[in-house]
């Protein structure tokens, strides 16, 4: 039997709960970016490698997904508020040790524990948000919510540079304690009578513990797949085995358990089911383009990484200005008529970005993130919907939980895919391209004349001509990168018609 809802909140104690939840979701989501851009600073300043530096984001990334997953079943045991709460104070607590730390180790486990905390943030934040806002304003809130969700990724590369370099970089994580404080007191204040109820019974040790090796093995894999050069690599080999046996035995632990960890019978609900396979393929290409761009544009078109962030940064300005239209959208056409128009717009986004040359400017590539920003605009809110319309109220917290554990998995998943094929392409193009480049060559040799005419030696002057093919190289590469990304949405545009909602509510 479900659990009665309690009255939905009214007048300003409504916008209140929703600021204080959009803030700790915002400062949660802003963490899986913010240090990206941070990594050179914060290698140098505790004299370590940039390779060894990437544990700092390979870490948080480890303990989000571990926590993720779980929020239904900490929810059940501590409460949905009470966890909220807690999460949000552990992890500005964390936050503060992750700026006062003054080793790598030190730095890394405690970004470990502050992804940890910041795992269920999210899915209860959502939960929450529903619960709490009355059915006529619900939408509007998650179509808030969710470009927090959005935007809050994009200003992390901005605020991370910025931060880093006009300022000192332990400041990226120390802006997190005065949101983070003042987001758990006004929770706290305004949302007690949503408070669930506690549900005594045993731990689930083993499923923790094959979450949390899966996991980790998992994070580590794609991490430092591309620096290990991946199936080569022996420990490769070893973390993808034992996360793949993890994961087997993981899910048929959880299935067959009587009182699981995670509601994996919520799969049997196809509307749901379905959300997660377009959240999954939709966030890859989303975060690979994310991470990607930026890259390109440090490396190769000679942007600092405040520019570059700037250059992505219209990614979040039609999501920010529209979303409060969203509702009357869904509304009046329907959730599918909307994810139509994403998949449509993100399609023709990816396929103008697909023809970038070497000469484009600043405004051609915000144009490209202003485009895609544009299908953003009906993108979360939508498949949010799409995702709790057939779960019943009582396990609204486990597929939150499961709906934002595949966002951040396959985010990870989208990165180091493209990220990995990006820079296989640059090599194959530049093979192509060089191969003509030799003293033999009458117009090679015209070119290098021309340089050592201008000061070059003959050597520099070759030097100058490798730049200029890798350069080529690396926007050729870009090309296929987002001409795949295109490929997959008129995929999707197809699949849609499964998600119609059926005469009658399923409940697990």
């Amino acid at each position: 039997m479900e659990t009665e809802a309690p009255a939905p909140l009214r007048g300003g104690a409504l916008y209140l709960a929703g600021i204080g939840l959009a803030l700790a979701t915002f400062i949660d989501v802003l963490d899986y970016s913010i240090a990206n851009v941070s990594i050179p600073y914060i290698a140098g300043d505790l004299a370590v490698s940039n390779d060894e530096g990437t544990y700092v984001i390979t870490s948080f990334a480890v303990g989000s997904a571990i926590g993720l997953p779980i929020t239904g079943f900490l929810a059940r045991r501590v409460g949905t508020v009470r966890l909220t709460i807690c999460g949000i104070l552990l992890f500005t607590l964390f936050s503060w040790f992750c700026g006062l730390s003054f080793t790598l180790p030190l730095l890394v486990v405690n970004r470990f524990f502050q992804g940890l905390a910041s795992g269920p943030l999210i899915p209860l934040s959502q939960t929450l948000i529903t619960r709490c806002f009355p059915k006529e304003k619900r939408v509007a809130a998650l179509a808030f919510w969710s470009t927090v969700v959005v935007v809050a990724p994009v200003l992390g590369p901005i605020l991370g540079g910025w931060i880093s370099y006009d300022y000192y970089w332990p400041w990226i994580f120390y802006v997190n304690i005065p949101v983070g404080l003042f987001s758990a007191f006004v929770i706290y204040r305004t949302m007690k009578s949503f408070e669930t109820k506690k549900e005594d019974g045993p731990i689930d040790w083993m499923g923790l513990a094959l979450l949390a090796i899966s996991m980790s093995t998992l994070q580590i894999f794609l991490d430092k797949g591309q620096e290990w050069d991946w199936w080569r690599s022996p420990r490769i080999r070893v973390l993808a085995a034992v996360s793949l046996v993890s994961f087997v035995y993981l899910i048929i632990w959880e299935w067959w358990h009587k009182r699981p960890m995670l509601d994996l019978k919520l799969l049997k609900i196809r509307s749901f089911s379905l959300s997660l396979f377009f959240i999954a393929l939709s966030y890859s290409i989303y975060f690979g383009g994310v991470i990607l761009m930026p890259l390109w544009l440090q490396m190769w078109m000679g942007y600092t990484s405040i520019w570059a962030g700037w250059a992505v940064a219209p990614l979040g300005i039609i999501p920010f200005c529209f979303s409060f239209s969203i509702p009357h959208m869904i509304k009046k056409f329907g959730v599918l008529p909307m994810l139509a128009i994403c998949f449509a717009l993100f399609s023709a986004s990816c396929f103008y970005t697909a023809y970038f040359y070497t000469d484009v400017d600043f405004w051609q590539v915000a144009f490209s993130r202003f485009s895609f920003g544009a299908g953003m605009l009906f993108f979360i809110t939508p498949l949010l919907t799409l995702s709790m319309q057939d779960v019943s109220f009582e396990h609204q917290a486990s597929g939150a939980g499961i709906f934002h554990f595949i966002r951040a998995l396959f985010g990870g998943i989208g990165t180091s895919v493209f990220t990995t094929l990006w820079m296989r392409r640059t090599y194959f193009h530049h093979s192509n391209l060089i191969v003509n480049i030799t003293s033999l060559n009458p117009m090679s040799n015209s070119a290098v004349q021309q340089l050592m005419q201008l000061g070059f030696t003959q050597e520099s002057a070759f030097a100058q001509i490798d730049l200029a093919i890798n350069q080529q190289a690396s926007v050729l590469a870009l090309n296929d990168c987002f001409w795949v990304m295109a490929w997959v949405f008129p995929v999707l545009l197809l699949m849609l018609p499964l998600g119609m909602q059926r005469k009658k509510v399923q409940s697990c």
